[in-house]
């Protein structure tokens, strides 16, 4: 197959991060491959680096001439059988070009659990360029066609994130992460891994850290990204007296070592397309304490390989890592059963088999 994927996103991000190990998987299993993407994009310098054929396309707005042109002419001469793309701007110019093209399958992926909407614009892309769409879960392919009177005439697929286990099986020792963060190994970490935004919502697992100290003086949480709450964080500390035991890490290259040091992954996003982080914790034997909402029940097993609670109970997160921080033996079962269950249901190699089998059989049926 001659697969082509775009993207308009300059930033990085879960999309990004699953598109680029898409279009790698494809090119390792003998299709060809390109990857277009604005020119100064981190997914199109990412491309490159991993020895992929970029296509620059600038994809600036919804009527873009330039970009409709480049991806139709590389369509064109490259005989492209599949358009494989996220956001919906990437569809109106991108999706147009390679049909007009010829292009047989395009498959727009949507990994956020927003519904489509109304309007005309909407439904004729949906209905007359996109031959199907690709979602990554059961809560997104619930709320797709939510509130709306149409549905697309392809199929849903769901496709859930696969997770690449090989970081998770050699990390740098426990002691030697938690030293070089002024940590000592009696000490209880909390990680949580993702933007610092509302909806991600640490302010959530913050909250409760003065009430957890109490009972345990040796808590410690990590917040792994960056985000326009990121002050505000700082600030909520402050206020609670906790700002010694809250550490913003900002973005970083050794994640997985990070959550292998710790002890118990929290989540408490209010909304959560598949949650990268959730697995990665799991991949690492980590409990995990996660909002009952959106995919999460679909990767966590309550009670078995962690705990669920309702979106901002703040009494309920703070019982569930209470019962993690008090019973070790607890923390390991549930950790054991989670990489084991990540090992099965998400490993990378199973979920890159079904995206080509889709694409196969997609475009069988033309």
């Amino acid at each position: 197959m001659e697969i082509l994927f775009a993207t308009n996103l300059q930033a990085w991000g879960g999309g990004e991060k699953w598109m680029l190990t898409a279009a790698v998987a494809m090119r390792d299993r003998g299709h060809g491959v390109t990857l277009a993407a604005p020119e100064a994009a981190v997914i199109r310098e990412r491309a490159e680096a991993a020895g992929l054929d970029t296509l620059a396309v600038p994809f600036t707005r919804d009527f873009d001439p330039v970009s409709w042109w480049r991806v139709f002419r590389h369509c064109r001469s490259c005989r492209v059988e599949v358009l494989c793309l996220n956001m919906d701007r990437v569809l109106r110019i991108a999706g147009g070009a390679a049909r007009t093209a010829g292009v047989k399958v395009v498959l727009p992926r949507r990994g956020s659990e927003f519904p489509l909407k109304g309007h005309l614009n909407y439904r004729w892309h949906y209905q007359r360029v996109a031959t199907g769409v690709i979602v990554n879960s059961q809560a997104t392919a619930r709320t797709l066609c939510r509130d709306i009177s149409w549905r697309p005439p392809g199929a849903v697929h769901v496709i859930h994130n696969g997770l690449d286990l090989t970081p998770f099986k050699s990390t740098r020792p426990s002691t030697e992460v938690r030293s070089a963060l002024g940590l000592t190994s009696e000490d209880l970490l909390l990680i949580n891994v993702g933007e610092l935004t509302a909806r991600k919502n640490a302010a959530l697992l913050v909250s409760v850290l003065p009430a957890l100290r109490r009972e345990f003086p040796g808590v410690h949480v990590l917040l792994v990204g960056e985000g326009p709450e990121r002050e505000n964080l700082l600030a909520q500390a402050r206020q609670l007296g906790v700002a010694d035991a809250v550490h913003l890490l900002g973005f970083r290259d050794d994640v997985p070592d990070l959550i292998a040091a710790s002890d118990v992954l929290v989540h408490p996003a209010r909304v959560e397309g598949f949650g990268f982080a959730v697995a990665e914790g799991m991949a690492a034997g980590l409990p995990t304490v996660v909002t009952d909402a959106s995919s999460l029940p679909e990767i966590v097993t309550h009670g078995a390989t962690g705990f669920l609670f309702p979106v901002d109970d703040g009494p309920q997160l703070e019982m569930a890592l209470g019962r993690y921080l008090t019973d070790p033996q607890l923390r390991a079962a549930h950790g054991e059963a989670g990489r084991k269950r990540v090992q099965t249901e998400f490993e990378i190699g199973a979920k890159m088999i079904q995206l080509e089998n889709l694409f196969q059989t997609e475009l069988a049926r033309g």
